[in-house]
C-alpha cells in the first residue's frame, strides 16, 4: 500500500529536490566549520552560510542580509527574539499583546518573559471559527502597549491572519511615538514561509521567524530570524559562547546577525535548504484550492465535523464526536490505509478553547507540496469507512 503523509504543518515530506544530494555532498566533500579557519573548505562552509542569507533576505523583503539570523530551530528563533527582546523594551508597567491562536513555541516564552518583566501579557480570544477578529486586536492596543506577537497562519486550521492590516494600524500608532516608546510587530511565519509570499516590508513587521523544514521543503535543524535594524541595538544575545571572531571579547560581537550565532552552525541543512530554496514559487491560488478540495471532501463525511473555517492554507481539522477518539482515528488511518496524519492539540491548546475541542482535540490534515487530489480522494474514501464500521 503506497504512503500518504499528511501531516505537512509539522514537516514537510519528501523533501524539495536537491536537498539530500547537496546535504550529502557538503558532508561528503566538503565538511568544516564555517567561520572557524581560512583555509578552502571552511571558506566555502561560510559560501553556503552567507548564499542562504542573502537568499531569504531577498526572499522577504528585508532591506540587508545582516537582518537574518540563523539558529537550530523556529522555537529557538522565537526564544531568541522574544527573551533577548523583551527584558530590554517591556517593563512592570508595560503590555504585550498576544492570541489564542499562537503556537507554544510564542506563547510559553511570552508567557515567561513577560512574567519575569512584570509585565501585562493580554491573550486576544479567536472566534468560535478560529478566525481573528483584527479590530478586537486593535482594540487592545494602549499607550503601554509595547508588543504585539502574532502567527501568520494556524497549525490547526489553516486560517490565515491579517498580519499586514495589524502591521499597518501599528505604524499608524508608531508615527506618533519615540523610538523607545513603540509597537513591535513579531510574527510566527512557521506555516507560511514556502508556501505563501511573506515581505516584512509590506507587513509592517519588525521580526519575523520561519524554519527549513516546513513550506521550504528543507530540512530539520535550521531555522531563520529576521530583525528590523532599529532593533539590532535594541536586543540582547540569550546565549553565549564562540563566535569566530572578536575571539578576545568577554561578550558577543555588537554587530548583527553574529550577535545572536554563537557555536557552530549547521553547514549541512543550510546547504540542503540552499537547494530547497531553488524549486520554484507555488501559486498562492494553488494552495486555496487545494484549501478548497480538502474541506469539501471532509465536509462530504457523516459523522465527521470540520473544525473551524477554512483559510488560505490546505490544512483542516475534524473530530468525531462520541462516535470514536481522534487518536483512534489516527491510528487507523495509519495500520489500515497508509495515511499519516496527527491527532491531539498541535500545540495550539488556547485555540481549542475557542473551537471548543479541548476535551477531544482534533484529527489535522496538513497537505504540502506533491499532495494530489487523489491522495485526498483516498483519505475521505478510508475516514468514511472508518466512520460508517
Amino acid at each position: 500500500m503506497t504512503r500518504i503523509y499528511l501531516d505537512h504543518a509539522s514537516t514537510s515530506w519528501p523533501k524539495a529536490p536537491g536537498v539530500i544530494e547537496a546535504m550529502a555532498d557538503y558532508m561528503r566533500d566538503w565538511g568544516a566549520n564555517a567561520s572557524r579557519g581560512n583555509y578552502t573548505a571552511a571558506r566555502h562552509a561560510v559560501s553556503i552560510r552567507e548564499r542562504v542569507r542573502r537568499r531569504l533576505a531577498d526572499r522577504m523583503g528585508a532591506s540587508a542580509s545582516e537582518c537574518v539570523s540563523f539558529h537550530s530551530g523556529c522555537t529557538a528563533a522565537l526564544n531568541a527574539a522574544i527573551h533577548g527582546l523583551i527584558p530590554g523594551i517591556v517593563g512592570r508597567d508595560h503590555h504585550v499583546i498576544t492570541t489564542a491562536a499562537e503556537h507554544n513555541s510564542v506563547l510559553r516564552p511570552l508567557i515567561r518573559a513577560t512574567a519575569h518583566a512584570g509585565a501585562q501579557l493580554e491573550i486576544v480570544a479567536c472566534n468560535d471559527d478560529g478566525d481573528l477578529d483584527v479590530d478586537a486586536l486593535s482594540d487592545a492596543m494602549q499607550d503601554r502597549t509595547r508588543m504585539v506577537a502574532l502567527t501568520d497562519a494556524s497549525n490547526v486550521t489553516g486560517i490565515r491572519y491579517r498580519v499586514a492590516e495589524i502591521g499597518h494600524r501599528i505604524a499608524q500608532i508608531n508615527a506618533s511615538r519615540s523610538p523607545a516608546d513603540r509597537i513591535i510587530l513579531l510574527c510566527d511565519a512557521a506555516q507560511t514561509f514556502g508556501y505563501l509570499p511573506l515581505n516584512v516590508a509590506t507587513m509592517g513587521v519588525h521580526v519575523l521567524a520561519a524554519p527549513a523544514h516546513k513550506g521550504s521543503g528543507g530540512p530539520l535543524g535550521i531555522a531563520m530570524l529576521y530583525l528590523h535594524p532599529d532593533l539590532h541595538d535594541r536586543i540582547e544575545p540569550t546565549m553565549q559562547g564562540g563566535s569566530g571572531h572578536d575571539g578576545l571579547a568577554d561578550e558577543m560581537p555588537h554587530a548583527m546577525p553574529g550577535r545572536l550565532e554563537p557555536g557552530s552552525m549547521n553547514i549541512a541543512a543550510l546547504a540542503g535548504w540552499d537547494a530547497a530554496l531553488d524549486r520554484p514559487p507555488t501559486a498562492p491560488d494553488h494552495w486555496k484550492i487545494l484549501a478548497d478540495n480538502l474541506h469539501d471532501r471532509l465536509l462530504s463525511i457523516h459523522g465527521c465535523r470540520v473544525v473551524g473555517a477554512r483559510g488560505e492554507l490546505p490544512i483542516a481539522s475534524i473530530e468525531f464526536g462520541e462516535l470514536l477518539s481522534c487518536a483512534e482515528a489516527a491510528a487507523i488511518l495509519d495500520a489500515e490505509f497508509a495515511i499519516e496524519v496527527r491527532s491531539g492539540y498541535h500545540c495550539a491548546a488556547r485555540l481549542h478553547d475557542c473551537l471548543g475541542t479541548r476535551d477531544t482535540g482534533t484529527l489535522r490534515i496538513s497537505c504540502g507540496h506533491g499532495t494530489t487530489l487523489e491522495e485526498l480522494d483516498r483519505l475521505a474514501e478510508a475516514l468514511s469507512e472508518i466512520v460508517d464500521s
